[in-house]
């Protein structure tokens, strides 16, 4: 027997799905309710503000990457260069997936560029989040300070953002060689 979504899970659903093809400031809340079968009360109900929304999306996509990450790295556990160059690859993969549009935290902070903004924030906490962890996996493998931390996360955001603009074949293209080879540099 399979279970019926809820209409926040439906509503939720369509939403992460449009704010992440469409862009957030293009998708309304009546295309929302429109394509996930609700009445605009019931997405009320949920979701008071169009904010509101946007943050439970910034949410599941914080939830979404960490999980992958958590997954990914629990593959190699107890060899952090193996994590490290497995989460690159993962990325790597992402990028060459059909639908693939760039990093949804990237994207709704060029949508929502002011610094008091709630998104500018989440977008903050997020990178620092993948800022510690991909430190703490350089400090295991060995490396010696935070430089080979802070090139990891530049590679890795200008390819999320040159795999979008210019397509996985592209210059993203070398996010693993790159990587790879930092990596080798950095870590005995």
């Amino acid at each position: 027997m399979t279970s019926r979504k809820s209409a926040r899970e439906r509503i939720l659903e369509v939403a992460c799905d449009m704010f992440y093809h469409k862009g957030i400031r293009s998708v309304g809340v009546d295309t929302i309710v429109e394509k996930s079968g609700v009445g605009k009360a019931t997405l009320y109900r949920h979701f008071p503000t169009k904010d509101d929304l946007i943050a439970a999306y910034l949410v599941e996509s914080d939830k979404h990457d960490w999980k992958q990450f958590d997954d990914i790295i629990a593959k190699y556990e107890g060899s952090p260069k193996e994590q490290l160059l497995a989460f690159i690859d993962t990325i790597t993969d992402t990028m060459v997936e059909p639908d693939f549009r760039g990093c949804a935290f990237l994207n709704a902070l060029a949508e929502f560029p002011e610094e008091s903004h709630f998104v500018k924030r989440m977008t903050v906490e997020y990178n620092h989040s993948l800022r510690s962890r991909l430190n703490r996996l350089t400090q295991q493998a060995g490396a010696k300070d935070e430089s080979l931390t802070d090139q990891l996360m530049l590679v890795i955001t200008g390819a999320l953002s040159l795999a979008h603009a210019l397509g996985s074949a592209g210059p993203a293209s070398q996010l693993k060689a790159l990587a790879a080879h930092l990596i080798d540099v950095h870590v005995a």
